[in-house]
């Protein structure tokens, strides 16, 4: 029971923190969110959410409908959960593929991806997630050991995906250590950061769903007779029911580490909470008050460089008159 108040309240607030990455992206009231890999994060948001709250549903009607709900609704909730978490997987996939080309061709980087062409490999994204999900509701068709199998194949693609991902984030890190980019250049040091925010996500999703899936393959492994005893395979699956909770942490992470790793997300989220609309006045007027003092110069300069020829006329009259006078 309090295992699964935990799941439920991580895949909620998950949820909701990746729904406002989403209505952040689609805002963007300052104009400054939508650059550089913003589309695959846009999409890698809309998984979270997917995943999260399918993950609300499948625990919430094992929680409180224990014998009640139909197979339809288990079906959709299953099919929903793998296709989110399998397009949360191959997203961030291609967002380290993104920064890898970023920061190991600098001088390319924008011709590496178009935006046409991102929209077109995060849509293929999405087609490619579908048979994911429907691999977990395989049960309906095939019997018990075929669908085992299908589900251990399943999770050896998002392994795979995962393995993509360290390798290339070690190549991103041993190109920043290598090079000093970052100094004394602004568009390099966002660069830096971005990659530094994705090595992150992958250490995260590593720390937290990768190893809830190697022990879920392994139970299936053992369930099909390769691996250890009957027995064997209750242990991995109450280890896999308790770990459950850091599972679902993975498409919470997200959302946090963007808030603390990207001040472009951070001031987003302050200019539609509406604190930074004194700000803006504060600036504008500071803004403004310089080019008022500076145009009040420029006239006064104006001015003094008219009358200034008068004067210099003035008083070389009067020295000639009185050099007269002494003559």
């Amino acid at each position: 029971m309090k295992v699964n108040i935990v799941v439920m309240s991580v895949a909620t607030l998950g949820a909701l923190l990746n729904f406002l990455v989403i209505v952040a992206m689609a805002c963007d009231p300052l104009k400054i969110l939508r650059k550089g890999p913003w589309v695959t994060i846009l999409n890698l948001a809309v998984a979270d959410v997917i995943s999260s709250v399918s993950f609300v549903c499948v625990w919430g009607a094992h929680m409180f409908f224990p014998n009640q709900v139909s197979n339809v609704f288990y079906g959709v909730t299953f099919f929903s959960w793998m296709f989110g978490v399998s397009a949360s997987f191959l997203f961030l996939t291609f967002l380290t593929v993104q920064i890898f080309l970023i920061t190991k061709f600098p001088l390319r980087k924008r011709y590496c991806f178009t935006t046409l062409e991102i929209v077109l490999l995060c849509f293929g994204v999405w087609l490619f997630a579908i048979p994911m999900g429907l691999c977990r509701i395989a049960y309906l068709v095939f019997s018990l050991n075929t669908n085992l199998k299908i589900w251990a194949a399943q999770i050896g693609v998002l392994q795979l995906a995962v393995l993509i991902q360290i390798f290339l984030n070690i190549q991103v890190i041993a190109e920043i250590i290598r090079s000093g980019r970052a100094s004394g250049n602004t568009e390099n040091t966002k660069h830096r950061n971005i990659a530094k925010t994705v090595v992150i996500l992958t250490l995260i999703l590593f720390i937290t769903a990768f190893p809830y899936f190697i022990l879920k393959q392994i139970e299936y492994f053992v369930r099909l007779g390769y691996l250890g005893k009957g027995t064997t395979a209750t242990t991995l699956f109450a280890i896999n029911y308790c770990f459950t909770p850091i599972a679902a942490l993975n498409f919470t992470a997200n959302p946090i580490l963007y808030s603390l790793r990207l001040p472009q997300y951070r001031k987003t989220l302050l200019a539609m909470i509406g604190k930074r609309g004194s700000g803006s006045r504060k600036r504008s007027f500071q803004t403004t008050s310089p080019s008022k003092l500076t145009n009040a110069f420029s006239l006064q300069s104006q001015r003094t460089s008219i009358t200034s020829p008068r004067r210099l006329s003035s008083e070389r009259s009067s020295m000639l008159q009185n050099t007269e006078q002494l003559m």
